[in-house]
């Protein structure tokens, strides 16, 4: 028996192993609304007949705008929608359709970009279809008076031919004189009143908060305020962009905002499919301020209805969704209490 065994050779160390990120949520489109699932099949195949009656007998505005908004985002100009114009002569509905549609063929044109990356020969492009956008918008508004959509996407028409703010605020006026507080008029004009469109942030700032103010609580025209935090902060230079959120001033407003609105017990949305957007934007708000914990709780409530704005911003957004999510549970993991936020089941 020898005196000495021969050592084995030391194991080689455990390779590092990182867990496979999880994978990324699928953005539902009309955030799961059945209704506009099944009328983009429909206008798909040219079958406009059911939605105009179905449009018709909407009263909510949000929801006629919610409608008209998503299922007009078409590529390219289908001819069913000259075919409906003649077809309904009398009814503002196709006009305010084909409207919105052109806004959203002028921008295929134009892409997304800031104006310097905008290529020379799509501009006039673009020039031409907001212009039909804006003589079909306005034309529907002569023909139904009640109906505050076609002024609410006139909002968008006017910062795009560049008529200046005062144009812009007439046109707000017009919603608001139809129906005050509305949602998606306010969302439009802080866009129509940032520094990018005209404006200043001062007169953007001053517009949200003016908004704020006048809502009562669970208005979702709070929102307003995140919006406008979220635009200035796309405005500062890069290397300053993660801060921006961290200011306590910018913590305390937002907070402030969406006890009024998304966590109020008087919130109006609760039981509609608009309610997707104005919980996106506040759970987009919270990460960035690092508040998890306000984070990972309208994460719970929103479940499997990600939103593709804002979150698109930062990467493809179920992605960036995800990864905030994981990383909120991953810092609240590291102090006392439990830890909730886990995605329901669908």
């Amino acid at each position: 028996m020898p005196l000495f065994r021969k050592k084995s050779p030391p194991a080689a160390p455990a390779k590092a192993t990182t867990a496979p990120a999880p994978p990324a949520p699928p953005v539902p489109p009309f955030s799961g609304d059945r209704a506009a699932l099944y009328f983009q099949d429909q206008l798909a195949a040219g079958r406009w007949q059911e939605f105009h009656d179905f449009l018709e007998a909407t009263a909510d505005w949000d929801m006629r705008l919610f409608y008209v908004n998503g299922l007009s985002n078409i590529t390219g100009r289908p001819a069913w929608l000259d075919e409906w114009a003649a077809a309904r002569p009398g009814s503002a509905l196709p006009l305010l359709f084909r409207g919105r549609h052109a806004t959203q063929w002028a921008w295929q044109a134009r892409g997304s970009g800031r104006a310097k990356t905008v290529k020379e020969d799509a501009w006039q492009v673009f020039h031409t279809r907001i212009v039909a956008s804006d003589q079909d918008l306005a034309r529907a508004a002569a023909l139904d008076d009640r109906d505050p959509t076609p002024h609410v996407f006139s909002i968008r028409t006017a910062m795009a031919l560049s008529l200046g703010q005062p144009e812009v605020r007439r046109r707000y006026a017009e919603v608001a004189r139809r129906d005050p507080l509305n949602g998606s008029a306010t969302s439009e004009m802080i866009q129509a009143t940032a520094r990018k469109w005209g404006g200043s942030h001062d007169g953007m700032f001053a517009f949200a908060r003016e908004v704020s103010a006048a809502a009562p609580d669970g208005h979702n025209a709070h929102k307003a305020v995140a919006l406008a935090h979220i635009e200035m902060w796309l405005d500062q230079p890069r290397e300053e962009q993660p801060r921006y959120f961290l200011a306590e001033e910018v913590k305390a407003e937002i907070r402030a905002a969406a006890d009024r609105s998304i966590r109020s017990p008087r919130y109006h949305r609760n039981n509609s499919v608009l309610t997707w957007s104005d919980r996106n934007v506040f759970a987009f708000c919270f990460r960035l301020m690092q508040d998890y914990e306000a984070q990972l709780a309208q994460m719970q409530i929103i479940g499997p209805w990600i939103t593709t704005w804002p979150w698109d911003y930062q990467g493809k957004p179920g992605m960036i969704y995800e990864r905030a999510r994981q990383r909120a549970l991953t810092e609240l993991s590291k102090t006392p209490g439990p830890v909730s936020g886990g995605r329901p089941a669908l």
